[in-house]
């Protein structure tokens, strides 16, 4: 029971007239494979220097590469990708799932590709919220995968032609926010063409 003698004690003020953007940028989307990350940072713990519930989930630490090796940017089609955090497991063992369902428009080479290459690679996800945090989904530990993707081609001229996908992590916590650096690969490729 010792763990929760440091606990912290704070105040969590809310402010009614705040204006709070929902959804995520359709051009801030960054994905790698683990296997370029060299080093990944890490939340403060509970009894650590400085530790508060706001250090509690926040990466302030760069993700460093591999050398040559960084993020791939993405763009998602507009208002349709979303960060969800589940807890899950019994009471007094629960447990974080995190989640980044997202729509990508077009089922042209490039995303039918990439969806085909990491359908099974371990990923971490860096996404950019509309309230301007970066939200992390995967873990070098605990790395994201794709969960459930379902590409169409739609029906008619109003129905979209894309591909729905939702990657998600079990790392147990909360998907944190990142404070550090983006960084990109080096020789980003060509944007895909239809």
């Amino acid at each position: 029971m010792s763990e929760f003698k440091d606990l912290p004690i704070e105040n969590l003020p809310q402010y009614v007239n705040e204006d709070i953007a929902s959804g995520v940028s359709e051009t801030q989307v960054f994905a790698c494979s683990v296997y370029d990350i060299d080093t990944f940072p890490e939340t403060l713990k509970i009894g650590e220097a400085g530790f508060t519930l706001d250090k509690a989930v926040v990466l302030s630490d760069d993700i460093v590469f591999k050398t040559d090796r960084g993020f791939f940017q993405m763009t998602v089609q507009t208002e349709t990708g979303e960060v969800k955090n589940e807890l899950g497991g019994n009471k007094g063992n629960k447990k974080a799932k995190n989640m980044f369902d997202f729509y990508v428009s077009n089922n042209n080479k490039g995303n039918l590709g990439f969806v085909q290459i990491y359908r099974n690679v371990p990923m971490v996800m860096v996404v950019l919220e509309n309230t301007g945090r970066h939200r992390v989904i995967g873990s070098v530990k605990s790395p994201a995968y794709m969960d459930t993707v379902a590409a169409t081609s739609g029906k008619g001229p109003d129905d979209d032609n894309g591909i729905q996908i939702t990657i998600s992590d079990s790392t147990g916590n909360i998907a944190p926010i990142y404070e550090g650096n983006i960084t990109l690969i080096t020789d980003a490729p060509a944007p895909p063409t239809p």
